[in-house]
């Protein structure tokens, strides 16, 4: 359980790591991003995540509705957070950091 967390954190760390560079944006926009992706990515596996479906047939994972709704609450924590602290957005590896 514990390298299946810390997989999925490199992955994270990477895909923000490759979006600031190779679009010159913030780490934090960055770390939207790949939220924003997640949600997307568990709408778009909805079917197949449903209890009694191909990736969750005994239905003990988190139902997709409530990962959905979790990741959006999380998007929108973190908007808020960059509301309130917009410097934030400062750095990166853009050349304006």
């Amino acid at each position: 359980m514990a390298i299946r967390i810390g997989i999925r954190m490199v992955l994270v760390v990477g895909m923000i790591l490759a979006i600031s560079y190779f679009f010159s944006a913030s780490f934090y926009l960055a770390l939207v991003v790949v939220a924003v992706l997640g949600v997307f990515g568990e709408v778009i596996h909805m079917p197949e995540n449903l209890p009694g479906e191909y990736d969750n047939p005994e239905g003990k994972d988190l139902h997709p509705a409530k990962a959905i709704i979790l990741g959006a609450l999380i998007v929108a924590v973190l908007v808020g957070i960059g509301h309130l602290f917009p410097e934030l957005y400062n750095y990166g590896f853009s050349k304006n950091s």
